[in-house]
């Protein structure tokens, strides 16, 4: 779901479709096997969201640490 988020996918499918057009890097996400929305679907059932929460803040916590001085700041969203 982490990939979700940074590539901005939108849905189940746009992350299967988004995933599947690359299989040759699937190994870079430690994914061994077929891609279906309802594996993933079934995945974020069983996850705590709160995971993903706890994550987002280290990072942004560390994007504030590296850029703090920076004279042109990231913008969050697209």
């Amino acid at each position: 779901m982490l990939f979700a988020q940074f590539t901005y996918r939108e849905s189940l499918r746009d992350v299967v479709s988004c995933l599947r057009a690359v299989p040759q890097k699937w190994y870079h996400m430690r994914i061994h096997s077929a891609i279906s929305r309802n594996n993933l679907s079934n995945a974020t059932k069983h996850r705590d969201w709160r995971i993903f929460a706890d994550f987002a803040k280290v990072l942004m916590e560390q994007a504030h640490i590296l850029y703090k001085n920076d004279d042109n700041p990231v913008i969050m969203g697209h």
